[in-house]
């Protein structure tokens, strides 16, 4: 049986003499595995899809529960991020976090339009690539399951002054008066930064609070999920 998905390549593993399993992010399946023949040739017609970001029409061939990629018509393969390291690294971690989130053959149609938006912004779009990233973590949590709340104080609803905690446990940050033991404190610039993420604001950027932001996401998804994104670490670095 021969399938059509629009797919994002998400992470490629060489196989045998020219092949390679791709792991695919689909708008119509979710997360699926498949092999693509001989896509390591010079030549091979299939080879555009072999390689991380790229945004394609893919046709499957199923057998057993198992995909071949037998022909590929490729939209976007985000090229300009390759040619950046900051931008690479920012692509490298949302897909990262796709893989490590999206469960293979759930369609999770959302994420799917966030992670192509984002790797055209990425791509094409003005500004900072950290910025980018820190808005998109901040919609794939909330999307995810993992709601944060960051507008006010999560326990008494007022806005959050010069002292801001972490509720890990609950989502949200505290003030000063609300805090309980264990509940860590984390820049007030920082929390203003992701503030204005969270209310839909333009970020001013300062490389700093970006990188703050990013160690901050870092963390709360390690927490929450016990997932590490290895290549924000690398981003934070650069």
């Amino acid at each position: 049986m021969t399938e059509k998905v629009n797919g994002i390549t998400v992470f490629t593993v060489n196989y045998k003499d020219s092949d390679k399993i791709l792991t695919l992010f689909t708008l119509e399946k979710g997360k699926i595995t498949a092999n693509a023949k001989g896509v390591r040739k010079a030549n091979a017609k299939c080879k555009p899809v072999s390689e991380p970001f790229c945004f394609a029409e893919i046709m499957l061939a199923e057998k057993s529960g198992r995909y071949t990629v037998t022909e590929v018509n490729s939209f976007d393969s985000f090229y300009p991020i390759r040619l950046d390291l900051r931008k690479y690294y920012a692509g490298m971690t949302a897909l990262e976090f796709t893989d490590a989130f999206m469960q293979d053959g759930m369609e999770d149609p959302d994420h799917f339009v966030l992670l192509a938006e984002f790797l055209k912004d990425l791509s094409y779009g003005d500004g900072d690539a950290k910025d980018k990233l820190a808005e998109f973590l901040y919609s794939a949590v909330n999307q995810s399951g993992y709601s944060m709340a960051l507008s006010v104080c999560g326990r008494c609803g007022k806005e959050i002054k010069d002292r801001v905690f972490l509720s890990v446990k609950d989502g949200y940050c505290v003030c000063d008066e609300c805090r309980k033991t264990g509940e860590g404190e984390f820049s007030y610039d920082t929390y203003k930064y992701l503030k204005a993420l969270c209310d839909g604001l333009a970020l001013s950027h300062d490389e700093d609070c970006a990188n703050n932001a990013l160690k901050f996401f870092g963390y709360y998804v390690s927490k929450v999920s016990g997932v590490n994104l290895k290549c924000l670490t690398t981003l934070i670095e650069l």
